[in-house]
């Protein structure tokens, strides 16, 4: 784990946040009221495919017991099912989601499908939130999946804060050149989003940059436009899935099958 004074420096001095995704906005009480019956009943059965669904139709109202929901299907039985409310809190709006997201990725199950936990990890990294520099600065080569590691760089680079670019620094340091160089790309990503700078993938040229810099740094609420490749990586990276979503492809791909989508 990162320095423990980053935690007490990013409560008291938390920064600029990111815009996304936005505070928690008044929701129609009859869509909710819907919504908790028909999460009720989905997780009533024994199909994953109603759940999916419902979790699906859900996924955008910042309700406090909607949440509760969504956050009952991430230790679902059903990888799908998983998926499916990874993005649904992963984009949910209310303060609560990313508390059930937190408390997923503490699990140690959480860590028996390593792809399933690189996207639980970018899913705690799009809420942009200093509380999450904890879980992402844990020693990322504890898992030995480069999904993992990627998702805990950049899920730093979402915190706009001078905590969660020292964090980076940190790691860069800590960890040392042999660990480092294969993740450069991502550090560079992740570096630039909160700075503005580039250093190219130079791990020595970004710790001399950051020693002379770190004083007068300023973050930004929003990553730059340029340079445009990095723009376009970064926000390839956080972007929104389709309307279909990787849980509506697994459901289908399970329907295909004939197994109702259970793996």
């Amino acid at each position: 784990m990162i320095l423990p004074l980053l935690l007490a420096g990013a409560a008291l001095f938390p920064g600029p946040q990111s815009q996304t995704p936005p505070k928690p906005i008044s929701v129609d009480a009859e869509q909710v009221k819907s919504a908790l019956v028909q999460l009720k009943e989905a997780f009533a059965k024994t199909d994953a495919g109603p759940r999916i669904r419902a979790i699906e139709a859900a996924a955008n109202l910042a309700d406090a017991e909607v949440v509760r929901y969504l956050g009952r299907g991430l230790d679902d039985k059903d990888v799908s099912v998983q998926k499916a409310a990874i993005e649904a809190l992963r984009f949910n709006a209310h303060e609560k989601a990313l508390d059930e997201l937190l408390a997923r990725a503490k699990v140690k199950a959480a860590k028996d499908d390593l792809p399933l936990y690189a996207t639980l990890l970018r899913a705690v990294g799009q809420h942009g939130s200093p509380r999450s520099i904890e879980l992402l600065t844990e020693n990322p080569w504890s898992a030995p999946d480069a999904q993992v590691i990627q998702a805990k760089i950049l899920g730093l680079g979402k915190v706009r804060t001078k905590e969660a670019l020292k964090a980076l620094t940190d790691l860069m340091e800590i960890a040392g050149p042999q660990k480092i160089q294969p993740f450069m790309k991502d550090f560079r990503l992740a570096l630039w989003s909160l700075s503005g700078a580039d250093q190219g993938e130079s791990r020595d040229l970004w710790l001399v940059w950051y020693r002379e810099n770190k004083s007068n740094l300023k973050i930004a609420p929003e990553p730059a436009a340029e340079p445009k490749e990095l723009s376009r990586r970064w926000q390839q990276y956080w972007a929104k899935p389709s309307a279909e979503g990787e849980a509506g492809k697994e459901r289908r791909r399970g329907g295909e099958r004939g197994d109702g989508g259970k793996q």
